[in-house]
């Protein structure tokens, strides 16, 4: 199971999406990948849980996988955060 919290401040506009990204392919830290767990991130603080597969989890541990969240003026994402174990 994965579990989250986060925070941020200073986007240009209110968040509109947050996501995991991770397989199809893994990403690494300079890549792209799709969606793998939408994450609620409308209001910060925010917080939540998934339950992963054991490819997920692989992934996830190997450091393959990034969150971001997307605002209306940066709709690709307007930050990033690489995880990492």
């Amino acid at each position: 199971k994965l579990t989250w919290k986060g925070s941020y401040s200073g986007l240009t506009g209110p968040a509109t999406a947050a996501h995991f990204h991770g397989a199809n392919p893994p990403s690494p830290p300079a890549g792209n990948a799709k969606v793998e767990i939408p994450a609620t991130a409308t209001s910060s603080p925010f917080s939540g849980s998934a339950t992963l597969t054991d490819a997920q989890a692989a992934e996830l541990t190997a450091g393959k996988w990034y969150f971001n969240i997307h605002t209306a003026a940066n709709k690709g994402g307007e930050i990033r955060g690489q995880l990492t174990k």
